[in-house]
């Protein structure tokens, strides 16, 4: 486990503590009830966090029974014949239009919001995660990018160098790519500001984007391209063509002009491809469809001209 992962483990442990037990330093007993009595209050996949992030602040501390007490938990609500309702999942805003982008940007610029303006600026034009905003270096007409994501122990995976056909905005890129590079800030508080200045300029709507919002929009214009699946994977910083099916729609790209491409001779066929077809879609068939017998054989035929007296 790298240092940060476990350093961000801790702090969160060290907050449910004292949120949901009192004290700095809680028994197993206290820890293990804790943590089952406000498991209605995460989704599952918070939960498992969770559960994982004080499973491994107590390994770090020493406390090898009291993590194998908390591995041995299973969530309330989505335990069998559970009765418990799950807490709904947000629905996330994946199309952006421009001028919200635009609106949004002057807002933040107006109120001196420099970092957030930065990272809306990276992730509306080339998509990258905020983990990777600070990675960024600019060279001549390309952008190259060091990857969010590890395929390995030690080994940064999905790196790319991408291409940028517009001036303009290619120095907008440069700009923000160096203001990130500088930031003291933790994405944390960029992501908290960049919420809070979204409500604020649109206080009446009930839903607001976020910067994830701005990736599932440059994964929908991708898709209205016609780029092919490894140059769509490569460009998003995916290590496998399937990953791109949960970003974007192309029908939300399709008003859009793409302005990001793989630089020249990069080797797309390192980009992984699904080994199994998916279970429906494409390439796949699922069965036969029977009509009644009374349907087959009736098409409908071209309108025929109506017939006039005499004729």
């Amino acid at each position: 486990m790298q240092p940060a992962t476990l350093k961000r483990y801790q702090t969160r442990a060290q907050n449910f503590y004292r949120t949901h037990c009192g004290e700095d330093t809680p028994t197993s007993a206290q820890i293990c009830a804790a943590l089952l009595a406000c498991a209605s209050e995460y989704r599952p996949n918070s939960f498992s966090t969770l559960k994982n992030s004080l499973m491994n602040d107590q390994l770090a501390r020493g406390n090898s029974d009291t993590a194998t007490a908390i591995r041995k938990l299973i969530n309330p609500v989505t335990a069998p014949d559970s009765k418990m309702t799950r807490k709904p999942k947000l629905k996330q805003i994946r199309k952006v239009p421009f001028e919200d982008f635009k609106a949004l940007y002057k807002h933040l610029h107006a109120g001196g919001n420099l970092d957030e303006a930065a990272s809306l600026i990276l992730a509306y034009w080339i998509g990258v995660r905020p983990c990777e905003m600070r990675t960024i270096s600019v060279k001549g007409n390309e952008v190259q990018i060091i990857g969010g994501k590890k395929s390995a122990e030690l080994h940064r995976g999905a790196d790319r160098t991408l291409v940028i056909d517009k001036t303009k905005i290619l120095k907008l890129i440069e700009w923000a790519a160096h203001r990130m590079s500088k930031c003291p800030r933790t994405t944390t508080a960029i992501r908290d500001r960049f919420r809070k200045e979204c409500r604020s300029l649109w206080p009446r709507r009930k839903k607001h984007p976020t910067l994830k919002s701005f990736r599932h929009q440059v994964g929908s214009i991708l898709k209205a391209s016609g780029e092919s699946p490894e140059a769509m994977a490569y460009i998003m910083g995916h290590q496998s063509t399937a990953s791109i099916s949960v970003y974007g729609d192309g029908r939300s790209g399709a008003d859009r002009q793409k302005h990001i491409s793989p630089a020249d001779g990069i080797n797309l066929t390192k980009v992984r491809k699904p080994k199994r077809l998916p279970r429906y879609g494409n390439g796949k068939v699922v069965g036969r469809i029977e009509f009644p017998a009374s349907t087959r054989g009736w098409f409908p035929g071209p309108p025929t001209a109506p017939r006039t007296r005499g004729a």
